[in-house]
């Protein structure tokens, strides 16, 4: 099933190619951002040198020294907590207003598109009212949630780690070389992991449509008393994400024990090259402490490092329908069908016209009367182009409806159909609905 995002600009073929693009357009915030994250990245491996360098000051054999050495370092967490305040503001408040202004302007487009695409697309099972909406509020917030939070860690993890490998080979080369070493390992585990669970589980869109559609039609449900039919379809419509998600447990327990076994393998191996530095001299005590700390350190930002590769590439083929075409600025209204073969693009194998022909004089009323579907709607939907006739032609006043501009086409035809939709406003201004705004509607 593809996103509204994916819709939303053709041109970007993946999601950070669409928030590249529109960061851009918030320099100022972006800027501010990025220097807050890297900052504030750095504050970690500062932590674990001064914490290491803490624990190993009762060490000292002067108590003056294990004095003066706790006071120092106990004021540089001080200082440390009034810097970390300050740098969290700077880079969260930038990427949130970042965000909120991403997230108003890929509403706006997503709408913006989602109104060009076709009545054809509405009907498909995939695109209906419930799912579509659904995937609206969704899509919206993965911009945000990208942008406000998985940019930002992003940036400010991959500063954490650069920073803290280069103060472990500072500190001690040699057991600086071991802690990249474990990292790897660990960074490699966890990507093992995510790759073979990687299989998507069916998602929980189709009993979640099945719901918004049951709330939405409650006074049916109720007059026909078919509340335990739903409820009845609800429970089968989840029986087969449970049955998979039984099988990924499995597969996730033995994945999970496996890379856990691995990282305990990679901790013995760094506890034992810290045991042989120490012992050979190439190593003291504080030293070992501080690259200690460094790793653990490290261990939460390699975790959450694991969770954003996730590549959101996708592609869309759906086409607007703001095409060029003849633009008139009068339509007479004379209508012609001609030969035509048509069946709806979810039941393509029930047609509905076969060699259908009729000719809709100008000025005059005709009335399509007849018992429920025969064809009646579906000759309006033909007229107004909302669905393509498989063969045949469709012409207004002489011309083939497919060589008209299409907003141009339906700004001379008006349509009140069998369930109206009242919108928010007046009565007056649901009548004027399909009026522009610069024109003055008769009373």
């Amino acid at each position: 099933m593809k996103s509204l995002l994916d819709q939303l600009l053709p041109l970007h073929n993946n999601l950070l190619q669409l928030q590249i693009a529109m960061i851009l357009q918030f320099r100022k915030q972006a800027t501010l951002g990025c220097i807050g994250a890297i900052l504030v990245g750095g504050i970690l491996p500062v932590y674990a040198f001064l914490m290491g360098a803490l624990i190993s000051a009762p060490y000292s054999t002067s108590h003056d020294e294990i004095k003066k050495k706790t006071k120092m370092y106990t004021l540089a967490f001080l200082g440390m907590a009034f810097i970390t305040l300050f740098l969290n503001v700077l880079q969260h408040y930038n990427f949130a207003v970042m965000g909120e202004r991403l997230i108003k302007r890929v509403r706006e487009r997503m709408l913006s598109k989602m109104l060009t695409f076709e009545v054809g697309w509405y009907e498909k099972e995939q695109n209906s009212t419930a799912a579509t909406c659904s995937r609206l509020i969704d899509d919206a917030s993965v911009v945000r949630s990208s942008v406000g939070d998985r940019i930002s860690l992003f940036i400010q993890t991959i500063a954490r780690m650069t920073i803290a490998c280069t103060v472990g080979l500072v500190i001690a080369w040699r057991m600086g070389l071991v802690m990249i070493a474990v990292q790897a390992v660990i960074i490699l585990s966890i990507n093992c992991r995510k790759v073979l669970l990687e299989k998507p589980i069916k998602s929980q869109e189709e009993s979640s449509k099945l719901a918004v559609e049951a709330v939405t039609n409650l006074q049916t449900i109720t007059a026909f008393n078919s509340q335990s039919r739903i409820l009845q379809m609800l429970k089968e419509a989840q029986e087969g994400p449970l049955r998979e998600n039984l099988r990924q447990s499995w597969l996730w327990g033995i994945v999970f024990g496996t890379t856990i076994s691995i990282q305990s393998c990679t901790w013995a191996l760094f506890f034992w090259f810290s045991g042989y530095f120490t012992v050979e001299g190439y190593i003291g005590a504080q030293a070992l402490f501080q690259i200690l700390v460094l790793l653990l350190c490290n261990l939460g930002v390699i975790a959450e490092l694991g969770t954003m590769t996730k590549d959101l590439a996708t592609y869309t083929d759906v086409v607007s329908s703001d095409s060029d075409g003849y633009k008139p600025k009068k339509i007479t209204g004379h209508i012609e069908m001609c030969e035509v073969d048509f069946a709806y693009p979810t039941r393509p194998n029930v047609i509905i016209f076969k060699g259908f022909s009729i000719t809709i004089d100008a000025g005059k009323s005709t009335a399509l009367v007849g018992q429920s579907g025969p064809g009646k709607s579906t000759i309006i939907g033909l007229i107004e182009r909302f669905y393509e006739p498989l063969s045949g032609v469709v012409k207004i006043d002489g011309r083939d409806i497919r060589s008209y501009h299409l907003k141009s086409l339906r700004k001379h035809i008006a349509l009140v159909s069998q369930e109206p939709i009242l919108f928010r406003g007046t009565i007056r201004e649901n009548i004027a609905y399909g009026m522009l705004a610069s024109k003055e509607v008769d009373e």
